[in-house]
């Protein structure tokens, strides 16, 4: 069976996206879960987060006609990085072009919608990953519908505004639109006995990410959150009585940690790392431990949501 592949994405930027993927996957890791963190965002800020000032040196050695430059480093022990593709926007057009090829059977379209993939495919298997963590820009481009193929889940996050909670009629639609389109290419592969991914997409839940300011400002779109998501995402009826706090859509709710994010990311780890020699003393310590917590829980309701067969160390 492969590796389940999870793509955190919604087509609306500035909700923390990247952050949680960073978190995440330093939390499985610590869980004992061998994770493989893939960068699908051309601006690499999950590349950044991870590898800090040196990036610039990393995409230096890349070669543009060679996708196997950037090879997973490994960042800690269970813990991969697949490095953005710098190259990725010049592929836009390329990209777009091939989605219609592969519908009129051209096998040479499905290989060019799928190396990532493949690549994926290689490194978990060289690393013996259990999980694979996929972060994409925030926008519905070409680049993130050859991305999203590759995921069997798809996890949203959302900030408590009108933008992002609207958004998810957008999001929604164009979701439904890829995974049927995807399927219909599928059915016109020459190659039938080639492997190929299923572009499952199926939705898994949602993560809101505060702000930082008060949440009462947002009491009126946070509440709206669960019908919005069910009737955009998953095309059900909505059900208006049920509140965020007990919507089974719900992976979790996140605190701003914005003083401690700070501290965090000067230090170049997990706010959940982050130990007295760093500067969390007193209260921002007592917010580490509150952040460990916070997502060891966003974890574990991950791996229980989509019932994936990872046991966890501790």
């Amino acid at each position: 069976m492969s590796v389940p592949i999870i793509a955190f994405f919604n087509n609306k930027g500035g909700v923390g996206k990247t952050t949680l993927v960073y978190h995440l996957a330093w939390m499985f890791a610590d869980l004992g879960v061998k994770v493989l963190a893939v960068d699908m965002d051309p601006q690499a800020n999950l590349t950044t987060a991870f590898r800090g000032p040196g990036t610039s040196e990393l995409f230096r050695d890349l070669k543009i006609d060679d996708p196997t430059s950037s090879l997973g480093q490994v960042i800690s022990d269970g813990l991969v990085l697949l490095s953005s593709d710098l190259m990725l926007p010049t592929r836009e057009e390329e990209l777009a072009v091939e989605w219609q090829g592969a519908l009129g059977g051209n096998g040479n379209a499905f290989g060019a919608l799928s190396p990532r993939w493949r690549l994926m495919r290689d490194l978990e298997r060289d690393n013996e990953a259990q999980l694979i963590l996929l972060d994409l820009g925030p926008n519905l481009s070409a680049i993130n519908r050859a991305s999203l193929i590759a995921a069997d889940h798809i996890v949203v996050p959302l900030a408590p505004d009108m933008f992002s909670v609207q958004g998810l009629e957008i999001l929604g639609s164009t979701l439904r639109k890829w995974r049927v389109d995807w399927r219909e290419r599928l059915a016109c592969s020459p190659s039938k006995g080639v492997d190929l991914p299923a572009g499952a997409m199926t939705p898994l839940g949602y993560v809101v990410l505060q702000t930082g300011v008060a949440m009462r400002a947002f009491e009126d779109w946070i509440n709206w959150i669960p019908d919005y998501y069910r009737k955009f995402v998953l095309d059900d009826p909505p059900m208006s009585s049920i509140s965020i706090l007990n919507d089974p859509n719900k992976l979790g709710i996140l605190r701003p940690y914005r003083s401690l994010l700070e501290m965090a990311r000067e230090a170049r780890k997990p706010m959940f790392h982050l130990k007295p020699a760093d500067g969390a003393i007193g209260a921002y310590l007592q917010s580490a431990e509150d952040a460990r917590k916070d997502f060891e829980a966003l974890a574990r309701a991950i791996v229980s949501k989509a019932n994936l067969p990872i046991s966890f160390s501790s």
